[in-house]
């Protein structure tokens, strides 16, 4: 009868765990401890919204490229952090709002006007971006370090991406280039930020319902907007549900 109880007592706690996973990128600790704003003050602000409600936080973390595949199999909850660009929503349902990506293109400083070569980690997904310049010649590089280099060296004249993630590049591992690299701001796009789930699996939908829950408890409870003044997010990245997206 004792042994029974300690095994129950050992079981137990285990099955009334309750937690919520996500795939984050290889360089999720940096984005954290080098506080990469909207980043950071998302992980903050869910974090403590999920606990409050409680759950716990788990992390899986690979390379970006495979952090899809690890939620459209299954094997974790949800990807956090993603902009809501085009196509994603074929494999994702978003959880609700948590804040805007800002994009629009870097530029060399000593040649601000040039836009001959335009540059894109994913060019398809700007095609609006793309549009505002006369530039029929775009170069799709394989990662946000290798356009900011390029760009450095004059190669090519813009680099589309979002603000927020070269910035934090540039404050960061490239900081060699922060005095030749700025971003354009008068011609920018906005896009809404979430945590990705798998549309067509069950156990990703759940958790999707419970994020959802935990975001609206956060914002009942007033902790989003600490969370970004804490963390420094420029306040056109804040979302506002009083106000229209």
């Amino acid at each position: 009868m004792f042994l029974c109880f300690i095994v129950t007592c050992a079981i137990l706690p285990q099955a009334q765990a309750k937690q919520v996973t996500f795939a984050v990128g290889h360089d999720h600790d940096k984005m954290l401890s080098a506080n990469y704003p909207i980043y950071r003050a998302n992980w903050e602000f869910i974090n403590e919204s999920l606990n409050r409600l409680g759950y716990s936080v788990s992390v899986t973390t690979v390379p970006w490229a495979r952090a899809k595949n690890l939620v459209q199999s299954g094997m974790v909850d949800g990807l956090f952090l993603a902009a809501n660009l085009e196509g994603r929503d074929q494999w994702a349902v978003f959880s609700d709002v948590l804040g805007y990506g800002i994009f629009g293109t870097f530029y060399n400083t000593a040649s601000p006007d040039a836009d001959g070569i335009i540059a894109s980690i994913r060019v398809g997904e700007h095609d609006t971006l793309l549009a505002h310049y006369k530039s029929i010649e775009t170069l799709e590089v394989a990662t946000a370090q290798e356009g900011m280099r390029l760009l450095h060296l004059g190669k090519v004249d813009r680099l589309i991406m979002s603000e927020s993630y070269g910035q934090y590049l540039l404050d960061t591992e490239l900081s060699e280039y922060d005095e030749t690299i700025d971003f354009d701001l008068s011609i920018i796009e906005r896009r809404t930020v979430h945590i990705a789930f798998a549309k067509y699996h069950k156990q990703s939908l759940e958790a999707l319902d419970i994020v959802n829950q935990a975001i609206a408890l956060g914002f009942e409870e007033d902790l989003y907007i600490p969370a970004m003044k804490r963390n420094g997010v420029p306040e056109r990245m804040w979302f506002k549900p009083d106000l229209t997206p």
